[in-house]
Order: C-alpha cells, then sequence, then structure tokens
C-alpha cells in the first residue's frame, strides 16, 4: 500500500473511531438496558485510547479552585494559559477525550491547555457544570493573567455564558474567545432542531432535547444564562468561531455570527465544507481537523 494511501486509509479510520466515540453515547442510551451516565462515560474514554496525541505531550492533573482538571503540555514547555471547556452533551467528555487535541494547542502555541473536569449531568444539573468551569476561571486570572477560552459543543455553550457572565459582572474578560461548533441556543424550536441535519453528526434532535433537560434542570430553555444565543454578546472579546456546513449545528453558529455582527464584535470565521461534528478531536489524523486546530492557532497568536 502506497504510503498516501495508507495515510487515507489511518485517517479514514480515526474518521470512524470520532463517529464511534460519539455514536457510543447515543447507542448506549437508547439501545441498552440499564447502561449508567458512568458506563458510558468509561465506553467513550476507552475509545480515547486509540487517540492519545503527540508523544512528546503530556497531560497531568491537577486540581484547581476545588476542581479536577488535566494540564496539556508539550515537552515541558510553559507558556500563556488557555482554558478549554470540552463538549459532550452536557452528559460525557473528560480531558482524557480532549488530550490528544489540546497537546496538539500546546504543540503549536506553546501554552498550557486546561481542560476542566467538570461536574456533569444528569447528576448534576445547572449550575453546576457551569459554576465548575467559571470558578476555575476565576482561579486562572485572579492575578490579572490573561486567559483566552475555548468551548467546543456543549462546552461552546458553557464557554459563551462564561464569557457573558464576565461582562454582567465586572470580571475580568477572556482575552479571545473560540467557539467550535457551539451548541448555544437549548430551546425545542432552536434552528438546529428545526432542521435537524444529523447526517454528518451522531444525534439529532432527540438527543439534543434529552441532554439538554438533563441539563437545565429546572431552569427555563430559553433563559440566557443555559442558552447564551438569548444573551447579551455586547463587549464580547474578539471571536473565533468554527462549524462544519453539514453538521447539526451549523444554524447554531450561523446565528451566533450574526449576533457577533450585531453587536460589533470583532471576528473571524472557518467552516468545513463536510466535516463530522466533534473533527477537532483528531488533529494528529484528520486534515480537516489539523487545518482547523491551524486556524485557532493563528488566531490566538495574533
Amino acid at each position: 500500500m502506497a504510503k498516501t494511501d495508507l495515510s487515507n486509509y489511518i485517517a479514514n479510520r480515526f474518521n470512524d473511531v470520532v463517529i464511534s466515540g460519539h455514536a457510543i453515547a447515543v447507542r448506549l442510551r437508547r439501545d441498552v438496558v440499564g447502561a449508567t451516565p458512568q458506563q458510558i462515560r468509561t465506553a467513550i474514554d476507552g475509545v480515547s485510547r486509540l487517540n492519545p496525541g503527540h508523544f512528546s505531550g503530556s497531560m497531568d492533573y491537577v486540581e484547581i479552585a476545588g476542581v479536577r482538571c488535566g494540564i496539556a503540555k508539550f515537552m515541558e514547555r510553559t507558556g500563556p494559559k488557555v482554558l478549554w471547556i470540552h463538549g459532550g452533551g452536557f452528559s460525557f467528555g473528560s480531558p482524557r477525550v480532549y488530550k490528544a487535541t489540546a497537546i496538539f494547542l500546546a504543540r503549536h502555541l506553546g501554552c498550557e491547555v486546561v481542560v476542566p473536569d467538570y461536574r456533569l449531568s444528569p447528576e448534576h444539573t445547572y449550575p453546576i457544570p457551569f459554576e465548575d468551569c467559571l470558578n476555575v476561571y476565576k482561579e486562572l486570572v485572579k492575578d490579572g493573567e490573561a486567559i483566552d477560552l475555548i468551548g467546543d459543543s456543549a462546552g461552546g455553550n458553557i464557554a459563551a455564558a462564561l464569557a457573558q457572565t464576565c461582562i454582567s459582572s465586572s470580571l475580568q474578560r477572556p482575552n479571545k474567545l473560540v467557539l467550535l461548533s457551539p451548541w448555544l441556543d437549548l430551546s425545542v424550536q432552536s434552528k438546529s432542531n428545526d432542521k435537524n441535519y444529523s447526517e454528518f453528526s451522531p444525534f439529532d434532535k432527540e438527543d439534543t432535547i434529552s441532554f439538554s433537560e438533563d441539563y437545565i434542570g429546572k431552569i427555563d430553555r430559553n433563559d440566557s444564562r443555559v442558552s447564551p444565543i438569548y444573551g447579551s454578546f455586547e463587549d464580547f472579546p474578539e471571536t473565533h468561531i468554527q462549524a462544519s456546513k453539514v453538521e447539526f449545528l451549523f444554524d447554531d453558529t450561523v446565528e451566533c455570527i450574526q449576533k457577533l455582527n450585531d453587536a460589533n464584535v470583532e471576528h473571524s470565521v472557518h467552516f468545513e465544507e463536510k466535516a463530522l461534528h466533534g473533527w477537532h478531536l483528531v488533529p494528529d489524523f484528520l486534515p480537516e481537523a489539523s487545518r482547523s486546530m491551524m486556524k485557532v492557532v493563528e488566531f490566538l497568536k495574533r
């Protein structure tokens, strides 16, 4: 097999891994009787072992503001800190699942990437997951250090809500904000739910309604604390936003871009033509993941 063919083969297999890693959550919730959230998380973490990241990178675990966090570094280099709030429908995901892409970012940016292992739903409803992330952020900026903030999917929801909270409470804003396929509207009537395009996303409207219900607890779905698309984007930090044109949450992203435009927030956009939701997790294997993550690197370096 030629080298190019082998590279394509490996990339395709890891595309399958991304699909499987997300689809496991859906399949176990729907089809396996008695599967607990803990068992599902264990299954997803098991798949993530196939994607350990660059061998010169590392992820150590420390406690920040009472929250266990993974700290990704590359070759022991330390630099500015980036806070990455992971996705997973508020119910799944962990620093381990994000280790490879966090190391990729640390490698190319010369930074430390902090990934909070925040408490997950359904055991912990809003505001607990949000407050875990907010408390980590407060600890990181307590001495005035500039912190860049990244959130993907459900993590993008928390990251946007965190930025809104910083602005409304006069807390130091994130230096820059990156939103990757952000899930910003948890309402049943969201534009993404209306379209319900799930061919390139391992979840559909039924899943988003279920995951969001587990997270919001007794909060109204249209409350900006859990659906930040309904909150203010005034005074947002410079923002970079990405999405795939064929994924379920594309319409949430388009609406967010409009909100940023309306609020005159300096921002940049990168769209992938045909990437699977969650493609950022495997930048060492998927060309679209490497390409997209390098866009993040370029944005944070400016």
